[in-house]
C-alpha cells in the first residue's frame, strides 16, 4: 500500500493519524501514514508514539489489507486488542461519510478479528457541529511567560498523601491509572499539582517531551483535571501555564492535543490562544 499526497491532502480535515492521534499539522504527510503502516504487524512503536510511555508493545494496529485509498476517500481500519478488542474505522473524505457502509465494514472486521468491543467510525470536519473533539495546537514562544501561583511538583508536596483520594474522585481513568503506576514504582515524568484546604485539588502530568514527526520537539499529552468542587477559581489556568513553562524550559516547540467539545478544558485552551485545526467526530 502506497499513499498519494495529492489524494490524501485534500481530504485531511484535521491533522489526525490513525494509532497516533493528533499531530502537528506540518508533520502530516504520506511518509507519516506509511510509517504507521510499516509497524502495523510488528507491535513496535514509532519513536514519537505517546503510548510508548505506558506499554512495551503497541496494542493497536492498522489492518493494512483493508485500507481503501482513492482520490475521493481514504479509509483506514485499526484493530485495538485492549480489553475485549475494538475496531476503529478512520474515514478521510471530501464529502461526509456514509456511516451505514462504514459501520458494516467495522462490524465485519470486528467479527473476523474477534473484537468483542464492537466498532467505532471516526471522521473529521472543519466545523464543530456534531463533533466530539477539537484538535488544538499550542506553539511556544519566548513571550509566553505568565505568572503562576500555587503550583508545585507532586514529589515533595506536603499534601502528596492526598493524591490518591484526588485520583479516585476524578476517576474513572487517567489519574487513577497514573496513581497506580506511581505506587508500582513507575517513573513516567513529573506531575504538577495545586493545593487548597490542605489537599490536592488539581493536577497535570506526567510531563514529558519527545522529538516528534518532522523533527520538532513536542510536549506530549498529559492528564489534566481540577476537582469539581474547586473549579472556576483559576486553578486550571495556573496548572496549564505551569506545565507550559515546564515544556518551554525543556525546548518544546509545540504541544498538540484534543479537547472535548463543550468542556471546561476547551474553553481554557481557547482563552489561552491555542490554534484550532479541525474537529473529530465519532459514531
Amino acid at each position: 500500500m502506497r499513499f498519494r499526497w495529492d489524494w490524501l491532502q485534500p481530504v485531511m480535515r484535521a491533522p489526525y493519524v490513525p494509532t497516533l492521534g493528533p499531530v502537528l499539522p506540518e508533520a502530516v504527510g504520506v511518509g507519516l501514514f506509511a510509517a504507521v503502516l510499516g509497524v502495523a504487524r510488528t507491535g513496535r512503536f514509532l519513536p514519537f508514539d505517546k503510548d510508548r510511555r505506558w506499554m512495551t508493545t503497541k496494542d493497536e494496529r492498522v489492518l493494512v489489507g483493508d485500507v481503501v485509498h482513492t482520490a475521493a476517500e481514504t479509509i483506514v481500519p485499526v484493530l485495538s486488542v485492549r480489553g475485549g478488542g475494538l475496531v476503529k474505522v478512520y474515514y478521510y473524505g471530501a464529502a461526509g461519510p456514509d456511516l451505514s457502509v462504514l459501520a458494516r465494514l467495522g462490524e465485519r472486521l470486528a467479527k473476523s478479528h474477534g473484537a468483542g468491543g464492537g466498532n467505532r467510525v471516526i471522521w473529521f470536519s472543519d466545523r464543530p457541529e456534531g463533533a466530539r473533539g477539537r484538535v488544538m495546537v499550542k506553539r511556544f514562544s519566548s513571550g509566553d511567560k505568565q505568572p503562576v501561583r500555587n503550583v508545585q511538583a507532586l514529589t515533595g508536596c506536603p499534601a502528596a498523601d492526598t493524591f490518591g483520594a484526588f485520583a479516585d474522585e476524578i476517576g474513572p481513568e487517567g489519574f487513577p491509572f497514573l496513581y497506580q503506576r506511581m505506587k508500582d514504582g513507575r517513573q513516567d515524568g513529573p506531575t504538577l499539582v495545586t493545593v487548597a484546604d490542605d489537599r490536592i485539588v488539581g493536577a497535570v502530568g506526567p510531563l514529558s517531551t519527545v522529538v516528534g514527526p518532522g523533527g520538532r520537539v513536542i510536549q506530549q499529552p498529559a492528564y489534566f483535571a481540577v476537582h469539581p468542587g474547586y473549579r472556576g477559581r483559576g486553578y486550571g489556568r495556573d496548572l496549564w501555564r505551569a506545565s507550559m513553562a515546564w515544556g518551554r524550559a525543556r525546548g518544546a516547540e509545540a504541544k498538540v492535543l484534543q479537547a472535548s467539545c463543550g468542556s471546561a478544558a476547551e474553553a481554557l485552551y481557547l482563552s489561552e490562544g491555542l490554534e484550532t485545526h479541525g474537529y473529530v467526530c465519532q459514531a
